[in-house]
C-alpha cells in the first residue's frame, strides 16, 4: 500500500510542478514551443511512466492480498543500521572532514553489507573514499567539507 501511495504523491508533485511551468514568462518568445515546452514534455513523459508504474503497483497489491503476512523488511536490523551509519555521516561530516566522514560510512556500509576480510575493507574504503574525494573535490570543484582542527590542515593536502 506504501508504494501505491508514493506513486499518488509523486504524481500529485508532478501535478505542481506542470502548474509551474504555466507561470514561465513567455513574453520574448520566439520558439513556437516556449521555454515552457522542454519542461512540460518531460513532466508528462514522467506522469505516463508513473502511471505505468502505478498500475503495476496496484496488481502486485492484489496478489499480495492472498499471500500470508511475513515481517517487514524496514524494520531489518541491517537496515536500521544503514540508516543510522547515514545519520551519523550528515551529523559528523562538518566536524571530521568530507575524507575521513567518507572513511567511516564506508567501512560500516560494507561491513553491513557483509564483507568480512579487513584487508578488502581497508582497501575499497580507502580507495573508495580517495577517489570520492578527488574527483568531486579537485576535479568537479565542489566545495567538501573540511573538518577542524587538525583535520582541516590535512584535508588540504587532499582538496
Amino acid at each position: 500500500m506504501g508504494e501505491i501511495i508514493f506513486h499518488v504523491f509523486l504524481m500529485a508533485v508532478l501535478g505542481v510542478f506542470y502548474g509551474e511551468t504555466a507561470k514561465i514568462n513567455t513574453a520574448r518568445m520566439t520558439d513556437p514551443i516556449g521555454p515552457a515546452g522542454f519542461p512540460q514534455m518531460i513532466i508528462i513523459v514522467a506522469f505516463i511512466l508513473l502511471a505505468i508504474s502505478l498500475a503495476s503497483a496496484f496488481r502486485k497489491y492484489k496478489e499480495a492480498k492472498d499471500l500470508p503476512k511475513g515481517k517487514i523488511k524496514e524494520l531489518d536490523p541491517g537496515f536500521l543500521a544503514l540508516i543510522a551509519a547515514l545519520v551519523a555521516f550528515i551529523l559528523f561530516v562538518n566536524q571530521l572532514g568530507f575524507w575521513i566522514s567518507s572513511i567511516a560510512l564506508i567501512s560500516i556500509v560494507l561491513v553491513i553489507l557483509g564483507q568480512r576480510k579487513v584487508s578488502k575493507v581497508v582497501i575499497i574504503t580507502l580507495c573508495a573514499s580517495l577517489v570520492f574525494t578527488l574527483v568531486f573535490g579537485k576535479i568537479l570543484h565542489v566545495p567538501l567539507p573540511r573538518g577542524a582542527g587538525p583535520l582541516k590542515m590535512i584535508s588540504y593536502f587532499l582538496y
